[in-house]
């Protein structure tokens, strides 16, 4: 039995060799969609979102936004000279947004129709354009009460001649200066506005204590590489389930399975032989990315060797497993071409593997993806151990034990 494993794993390794594009897709592709997730998000411990800046504003108001912006932690921010080549750069896909300060905004809010901060948002990405409006408000939020201020005392002082009976040249011969007075009153509100916000903020009437978990050391916030890193390598590693179809549709199709079965060899040996190679060839293109993002990205391993160890060979068992399933379900050259990118697109959708605030919880549970991504996690970014991801290591196996069978089950050789 171990000889036929062997022999027909040696085949498919030989077969999967002469698909040089799937090699491509497997091994250097997730480094690439690594490479430009990170510069667009960022290399900081929270993911960030990179938009251009312009500013067209002349005023104080436009030089305290942009400083403002700047120190906005989440946003990553490019400086552009003018509105027209933000514009063509976020049509062409280069950032995700633009943050444009419009001509005169320092004068605009002090009028009753007030500013407007623009942001020009791909329309590819558009539903993401929630994410820089709530930054942009966040960051702006303290001298937009300011600017509110003034106006309001503007307002007043300038309908102050009507409401009270008096004209500029009655005070004028009292000596009082209406301007200076309401720039001397609009400071002080916005002294004593701007002091109360901030005692609101050092001393709140709710407050919210954190308290780090009691059995937790200190560590670093994982970075956006270490979220990407292991979410795209299991991502691509699951591509390999339609190189599985092909390959087991056209010995079915072409008579192979036919004239392997008239020889002494049972189910199990055979669907074995099938999927060990896939899964082999899944850990090494975890071990080739993880090892090359170590020297691209600053990627740290853990300091768990054993326990990274086992999970990979758990990612492979599960890749392994859970392609046989599916070349044995396919009945078509049509499914065996469609069925497994589909399936592979909507697992990593779903499991938080693309992105790790893009994630349905319920059905991420029920991939491999969540378990292989978040088990990496735990091992690489929060400094876990073996310990950390035995449950992890558990859904892995168990996916890749019960799809097995289920294909043992429901295989027909010919």
């Amino acid at each position: 039995m171990l000889r036929q494993i062997w022999a027909l794993t040696r085949k498919e390794i030989k077969v999967a060799a002469e698909y040089r594009g799937q090699w491509l897709l497997v091994f250097l592709t997730p480094l690439i969609f690594i490479a430009v997730m990170g510069a667009t998000f960022g290399n900081t411990g929270a993911p960030t979102v990179a938009v251009y800046l312009v500013n067209e504003d002349e005023g104080r108001l436009g030089r305290q936004i942009v400083s403002a912006l700047r120190d906005e932690p989440t946003l990553a921010l490019e400086m552009l000279d003018s509105r027209t080549e933000a514009d063509r750069r976020v049509g062409e896909g280069q950032r995700m947004a633009a943050i444009v300060i419009p001509a005169g905004l320092s004068e605009a809010v002090l009028t009753d129709a007030g500013g407007v901060i623009e942001v020009i948002v791909d329309p590819a990405r558009e539903q993401s354009a929630g994410i820089v409006l709530g930054q942009v408000q966040a960051a702006t939020a303290p001298m937009l009460i300011d600017a509110e201020v003034e106006r309001a005392v503007r307002t007043v002082f300038n309908t102050a001649p009507e409401t009270f009976g008096f004209t500029d040249e009655d005070l004028a011969s009292l000596g009082v200066d209406l301007e200076a007075v309401a720039k001397f009153l609009a400071a002080a509100i916005n002294g004593v506005v701007s002091s109360q916000v901030q005692d609101a903020i050092d001393d709140p009437l709710v407050r919210i204590d954190l308290r780090p978990a009691s059995d937790a050391a200190p560590r670093q916030a994982p970075t956006i590489f270490d979220y990407l890193t292991p979410g795209y390598s299991v991502f691509f590693a699951f591509f390999l389930m339609g190189l599985m179809a092909e390959t087991i549709y056209e010995e079915r199709v072409g008579g192979a399975l036919r004239r392997i079965f008239s020889l002494p060899i049972r189910r199990m040996p055979f669907l074995l032989g099938k999927a060990l190679p896939y899964s082999l060839i899944a850990m090494l293109q975890v071990v080739i990315v993880f090892g090359a993002s170590t020297l691209l990205f600053d990627y740290d391993l853990g300091s768990a060797p054993l326990a990274l160890a086992l999970l990979v060979v758990a990612t492979g068992l599960a890749v392994g497993g859970l392609g046989i399933l599916v070349s044995v379900l396919v009945r078509s050259e049509g499914q065996a071409n469609s069925v497994p990118t589909l399936l592979t697109l909507v697992m990593a959708a779903v499991s938080g593997a693309l992105f790790p605030s893009i994630q349905v919880p319920g059905l991420a549970q029920a991939t491999p993806h969540y378990w292989a991504v978040q088990g990496f996690l735990r091992i690489t970014a929060l400094g876990g151990d073996l310990t950390d991801v035995l449950p992890n290591l558990a859904a892995l196996l168990a996916i890749a034990l019960v799809t097995f069978m289920i294909a043992l089950w429901r295989f027909r050789g010919v």
